[in-house]
């Protein structure tokens, strides 16, 4: 269903004219800024409060529309196009007609799997909480809320195949599920090969990153992403539409998100960023085992600078993990997990972290400056939300898909090496 509003600015009195497609889910927030002054205007449906903010709503607009005011199409589950308005050219009728009937229905599957995971958002983040804590008296509780998750026993391993149930479940709609279970079934038996041919350097590996909480810690980090991939589900649903359709510059696309902003998740690519190289520290040493068969020990060409003089970063795997994502990537050689480099933006993360970027709301583009530049911004890039949020969405699955190393390790020693983790 469809409905068509018009709206006049609160701030400069510009008459909007806006085709609202609706979605399965029940309450849905809209929000876009006035073409004309940036004022920023919000309303939502399915809710008592949902009122209209920052305009105010003409009721005896002439419709259809006449393309004498500026349009704004508006759709949570699909991509929408800035432009004029075109009677019958819907965000459903396009993506349909894009994708076809079955790819739909397969999107749709996914948008209603959200719905209900989005519902169930506060019992999600209390299992996880109560994991971190420790408490698993309480993280039993919350498991008996959550369907599909169980707690057999209070032993280790039951409990990590609890939360790693509630991961697959939170994660299940955002990510693709074949990609998830080659890496999880193929690192066991990788690891039991590189265990067998490197048995003292392995288990020395195991322990030290279980010692010093890494293992640990790093299993938390990549806990906290799941529930915010739940409460970014308004962002998140438009971009699950490139599975489906992936146009040649995705990034040169101004296709609009119908709700929330920039500033509302750009931390969440820079922390995601963050968990995605420590992730990486595993990586380059279970790489080097299998290569090399000393998790210290980079390949000869990538140790040396242009001097021939080592490079301290990679004189060992914990002088590597001071070094930056970017660098990092590129000392890994020929690694057994191969990065979706669609998901690194290092200068974008940079930008971001620095807060050297600019957000245009009307026209959804962010400026962003990641050169050193001192007290000018001149040199700049620019990207669309859109793509920003499919960049998002790609490097938690990154993380997500790497997660499941971390799962291979813990059980790893906990059955082969008997270690107490």
């Amino acid at each position: 269903m469809n409905m068509c509003k018009c709206f006049k600015c609160d701030t400069c009195e510009t008459l909007i004219d806006c085709r609202i497609g609706m979605s399965n889910r029940d309450i849905q927030p809209f929000q876009f800024a006035c073409p004309s002054c940036e004022q920023k205007i919000t309303f939502t449906f399915g809710t008592a409060d949902g009122e209209l903010a920052g305009a105010s709503e003409i009721l005896d607009f002439k419709a259809p529309f006449e393309g004498t005011n500026p349009f704004v199409d508006l759709h949570l589950d699909f991509p929408v196009e800035f432009g004029r308005y075109v009677m019958g050219n819907t965000a459903f009728m396009k993506t349909v007609s894009q994708l076809g009937h079955e790819a739909y229905h397969h999107l749709n599957h996914r948008l209603d799997l959200i719905n209900i995971l989005y519902s169930k958002q506060g019992s999600l983040k209390s299992l996880i909480t109560q994991f971190k804590r420790g408490d698993i008296k309480t993280f039993e509780k919350v498991c008996a809320h959550v369907p599909g998750v169980s707690l057999k026993s209070h032993a280790k391993e039951d409990v990590l195949a609890a939360v790693y149930s509630a991961t697959s479940i939170m994660s299940s709609p955002f990510t693709i599920h074949e990609h998830n279970e080659e890496l999880s079934k193929q690192f066991p038996i990788l690891l039991e090969m590189i265990y067998g041919q490197h048995p003292n350097k392995t288990t020395e590996l195991l322990k030290s990153i279980i010692a010093n909480d890494f293992l640990k810690t790093l299993h938390f980090d990549c806990l906290s992403v799941y529930p915010k991939i739940v409460e970014f589900d308004l962002l998140i649903r438009p971009a699950l539409y490139y599975d489906y359709y992936t146009p040649e510059e995705l990034n040169r696309i101004p296709a609009r998100v119908s709700t929330a902003d920039f500033d509302s998740c750009s931390n969440f690519y820079k922390d995601l960023s963050e968990i995605f190289s420590r992730q990486l520290n595993l990586i380059a040493g279970i790489n080097n085992l299998m290569k090399r068969g000393d998790f210290d020990l980079f390949e000869a060409s990538k140790r040396v600078n242009a001097k021939g003089e080592i490079i301290k970063e990679l004189t060992t795997l914990n002088n590597y993990a001071n070094m930056d994502l970017g660098r990092k990537i590129d000392v890994i050689d020929d690694p057994f997990y191969m990065i979706d480099m669609n998901a690194i933006d290092n200068k974008l993360r940079n930008a971001i972290a620095h807060y050297k970027y600019e957000y245009k709301e009307s026209t959804q583009l962010i400026t962003y400056y990641p050169s050193k530049e001192g007290m000018h911004r001149a040199k700049y890039h620019e990207i669309y939300f859109m793509e920003f949020v499919r960049k998002m969405l790609l490097l938690f699955r990154e993380v997500h898909t790497l997660n499941h190393t971390i799962k291979g390790l813990f059980f790893f020693s906990i059955f082969i090496l008997k270690l107490d983790v």
